[in-house]
């Protein structure tokens, strides 16, 4: 009797085992996917009245994220079941089924064998294709197709996983109402909707990282097409560019004091604002353009009530009164940091160029004390007649012909205690920024040639940084001179308004972002590598 329930147990055991889903060991490696034996319902069935969906596949299968990967058009529901039977998927529908409607369930990467991960595939129609299935409940399957491409609105990278969504109403906002059919975008960037029915829909795209089918106005990318689709037939090479776009309208959130320093904050970055007062003051953006320093004039007041109307980057303004304030509290005292980008002199241009920045606005500048310097006994002074100061953005730009025969092996700039003056009557430090003199010999030369019908646009040269090292504007025939021996990236942006800068989307204004288009070379690669003393081009710019 004892041996008996031992071998009970024994079989029991054995059972068990042979019944659990696991990857066989050893053999050759599994290349084979699984492929579909049955729908229920039935590929372009119609008049589907089940409850559920029932695929059956040739071997075992697995799940791979399927609420993320298995998408259904339009939604079930966000509690939509996926329930596996060995080589059956069965799904359940959180939400009955529409009447009348047809759906469109994309698998992508959802279903894989067991072994080898091998993502499942079609073979009905005699060639392998991505797992698809449509039906209708109603007497008539919808056909019609939304396809295209979603890519970066500023550079070559192509974003992944792009949730792309159909709105089939006019009254709806993207940040609060979900989509009536929507799609994944592939890691090439391709997206295709199907089945749909003819009608009028608006088109958008975004990243959708929370995963609620809403687009978040801070922390996602998103683009759009700006004119209503009417889809009446095949509808592919659609392109949406993506880009960041902060569209909370701007607020003054609060304004404080200390001495003669006034803060005024928003709640989000600004791109410009204006004052307007009685009085003259000095102000300058700080924190990120999230705030507007403004010193307090000296006069008898105590209080100042001013007009500031600031504007941010979708052109949506804040315009208010507020006052300004002095008290008679020690003001903390701030650093007066200056910064100076690397000088460049052009041995045959003779042009003199250095851009700086500093943390306080000026109150004043002593040319005299910056000077090219040969050794301890020799210096050159420099005036600088063509200075330009941006007071918003506490920045100097340096620029200026000076004809020098010839200079040091190691030529150095400098600046004195004292060049600049701020606003709290601190003195600028010792600066000694090095000279980089350029000429033919040592640079390239780019000639770019562009075929277009575009009346304005900007041809940009990007370094690896992806920072533009020179650009031209409206010109068709270019020579881009004295350019480091580096790889460089030559872009266009089309400028539809002929501004001379690149313009965002702009949501409230239903306006898409101004295309930029890359210059692709004949092995269809966009890096163009440069030399010292080279003369690349002329260069064909097609767009």
């Amino acid at each position: 009797m004892k041996y008996a329930r031992l071998l009970i147990l024994l079989l029991w055991y054995l059972a068990m085992s042979c019944a659990t889903q696991t990857t066989p060991m050893g053999g050759p490696k599994d290349t084979i996917p699984p492929t579909v034996l049955r729908y229920s319902p039935r590929e372009n069935q119609t008049n589907f009245a089940g409850k559920q969906i029932e695929i059956e596949f040739s071997e075992a299968i697995q799940l791979n994220n399927p609420k993320e990967e298995i998408i259904i058009i339009p939604s079930t529901g966000k509690k939509t079941e996926f329930k596996l039977k060995t080589t059956s998927l069965i799904i359940v529908p959180e939400l009955p089924w529409r009447d009348s409607t047809t759906y469109n369930v994309n698998f992508r990467e959802g279903v894989k064998d067991l072994t080898e991960g091998n993502v499942a595939k079609d073979r009905s129609s005699g060639q392998e294709s991505d797992l698809h299935l449509a039906f209708s409940t109603g007497p008539i399957i919808d056909t019609l197709v939304i396809a295209g491409t979603v890519s970066s609105g500023i550079n070559e990278l192509i974003p992944e996983n792009i949730t792309v969504a159909l709105y089939n109403t006019d009254t709806f906002d993207i940040f609060e109402d979900t989509p009536d059919y929507f799609t994944k975008s592939s890691k090439d960037g391709r997206f295709a909707i199907t089945n749909l029915k003819a009608g009028r829909y608006r088109l958008y795209a975004f990243q959708d990282k929370n995963k609620n089918l809403k687009a978040e106005t801070r922390s996602e990318k998103f683009g759009f097409k700006a004119d209503t689709i009417r889809l009446d037939s095949m509808t592919r090479g659609l392109q949406i560019p993506m880009v960041n776009i902060d569209t909370r309208r701007p607020k003054l959130t609060s304004s404080r004091n200390q001495s003669n320093v006034n803060i005024i904050r928003f709640n989000k970055s600004m791109t410009d604002y204006h004052i307007i007062s009685e009085h003259k003051f000095l102000s300058t953006f700080t924190n990120n353009q999230t705030e507007v320093t403004a010193y307090y004039p000296e006069i008898d007041i105590d209080s100042l009530m001013i007009s500031i109307k600031a504007i941010d980057s979708t052109q949506q303004i804040v315009d208010t009164l507020i006052y300004i304030k002095r008290d008679d509290r020690d003001k903390i005292k701030e650093k007066f940091n200056v910064s100076a980008s690397e000088a460049v002199y052009n041995l045959e241009t003779n042009v003199f160029e250095m851009q700086m920045t500093f943390s306080k606005p000026l109150k004043s500048i002593n040319p005299d004390s910056i000077y090219l310097r040969y050794d301890s006994l020799t210096r050159i002074p420099l005036t600088f007649k063509s200075l330009k100061i941006d007071t918003m953005f506490n920045r100097l730009s340096i620029k200026e012909t000076v004809r020098i025969d010839s200079l040091p092996l190691s030529p150095k700039v400098t600046l004195a205690p004292g060049y600049l003056i701020s606003i709290d009557n601190d003195s600028s430090a010792l600066m000694v920024p090095a000279i980089k003199a350029v000429d033919s010999p040592t640079t390239a030369m780019l000639i770019v040639y562009v075929e277009t019908a575009e009346p304005h646009f900007i041809i940009q040269l990007l370094n690896a940084s992806d920072k533009v090292v020179q650009q031209s504007f409206d010109q068709k025939k270019i020579t881009f001179k004295y350019l480091n021996p580096e790889v460089l990236t030559i872009r266009a942006i089309i400028d539809k308004n002929g501004n001379g800068v690149w313009d965002t989307a702009i949501y409230p204004q239903n306006r898409e972002p101004e295309k930029i288009v890359y210059f692709l070379n004949t092995n269809k690669k966009s890096e163009t590598p440069l030399r010292a003393n080279w003369e690349v081009g002329p260069l064909i710019f097609k767009f």
